[in-house]
């Protein structure tokens, strides 16, 4: 008679909690929900914190990333952990709370702020003073113990914030396009092109409402164009080149818009308005952070940056060899760029979980991206030559 072996069981361990054996690889107690490496998670909490508050983000998010392992992936820490490790890797969110959403250049931003963990995290008293601390002794997702983001503001308070700031940048457009030939042209253009802003900023928006992030109301700033500041950190680079891309693509179909009633009409004001369009969301698809095509070229890869900021740098030269002056726009763009650049580029050669999107997506985002640049260049192109034969070097002649 051949003897059989016994079946092979898996060795098993007490929970420290209430005593139910589990098998190694749990990471939560199927009985209480204790979190099985809650010391272990809240000593890598402590290290990460120290890095962030002696300002190293890059060495914080790596320690937030080891913690994930340890969690469960449905588990509601392993998705603020997940949010905070995108908010340092992205530059945004620091030490505490949402952050500035970065002004397009004459245009608008879809910005990425995150509403971050308040500088503290797994084990931590953040959270708008809820913390996880709690959280990592027991249940892996207690979701009354989490604070949530800012929720989005009231409709009339939204409303008066952003019509407000429309008027006042309104205001100065009317003086900055005012024309000696004609009274009215500064305030009519003025008009539309805070319109075509505003088309632009709905479609950031769109896109956030779309994957549920909180986000304050479009504000419009003179010379800047506008702002979003988001209150919810993307959960990775995809919904952030998506969030990103939407802006562009909107004023796009704006200033496409635009143009075919030049068409129509033959006025001159038209055309002046669809030329701003097109040149401001091209120039917003800049391959540079924090502009719109910063984020959409991030999630494909961050290394098309650096073509970015060389052509910043030749602008601003070829501006300063014209002009005498430096842009001080362009300035400003490169002093915002490059702390996110450096901490990206460590971050994803580290191996970074917030720009893991795969193939397919960064395929899809790349296309878009050089479809989107290459349509607005030749309608720019078209509309300048038509406005320059027209009108000569001016406005209106």
């Amino acid at each position: 008679m051949t003897a059989t072996a016994p079946p092979y069981t898996a060795p098993t361990f007490p929970c420290p909690r209430c005593g139910q054996p589990f098998t190694h690889g749990t990471l939560a107690c199927p009985r209480c929900g204790a979190l099985v490496y809650a010391r272990m998670l809240n000593d890598l909490s402590a290290r990460a914190q120290q890095e962030e508050a002696a300002g190293n983000p890059v060495r914080a998010a790596l320690i937030w990333r080891e913690c994930l392992p340890l969690l469960p992936p449905d588990s509601q820490q392993y998705a603020m952990i997940t949010h905070r490790i995108g908010a340092l890797t992205t530059g945004f969110g620091g030490a505490g709370g949402g952050g500035f959403a970065g002004a397009d250049i004459g245009g608008a931003g879809a910005g990425s702020a995150g509403a971050g963990f308040g500088g503290a995290g797994v084990g931590g008293a953040g959270l708008g003073g809820a913390g996880l601390g709690g959280a990592i002794e027991g249940d892996p997702a207690p979701v009354g113990a989490m604070a949530a983001p800012r929720p989005p503001d009231a409709w009339p308070v939204a409303v008066a914030k952003t019509v407000g700031s429309m008027l006042l940048s309104i205001v100065v457009y009317a003086w900055l396009f005012s024309h000696p030939g004609d009274a009215n042209f500064g305030a009519k253009f003025a008009v539309g092109f805070v319109l075509l802003i505003l088309v632009h900023e709905l479609g950031h928006s769109f896109a956030m409402r779309y994957y549920g992030l909180s986000a304050s109301p479009p504000i419009f700033i003179p010379f800047l164009g506008a702002v979003i500041n988001l209150r919810q950190m993307p959960r990775n680079a995809l919904e952030e080149a998506v969030v990103g891309i939407a802006g562009p693509v909107t004023g796009t179909l704006a200033a496409a818009a635009t143009y075919a009633l030049y068409l129509r009409t033959g006025s001159i004001l038209f055309l002046r308005l669809a030329e701003f369009g097109f040149f401001l969301n091209l120039l917003n698809l800049l391959p540079v952070p924090p502009l719109d095509g910063g984020r959409v070229t991030a999630a494909v890869s961050p290394k098309i940056w650096m073509l970015g900021i060389v052509g910043a740098v030749a602008w601003l030269v070829w501006d300063f060899v014209r002009y005498q002056q430096f842009n001080p726009i362009l300035v400003l763009l490169l002093l915002f760029a490059w702390p996110r650049i450096r901490q990206t580029l460590l971050m994803r050669a580290a191996g970074g979980a917030y720009y893991r999107i795969g193939r397919p997506a960064k395929i899809v985002m790349g296309a878009a991206y050089l479809l989107l640049g290459l349509s607005l260049a030749a309608m720019y192109f078209v509309t300048r030559i038509e406005a320059r034969h027209l009108l000569g070097g001016g406005m209106l002649d």
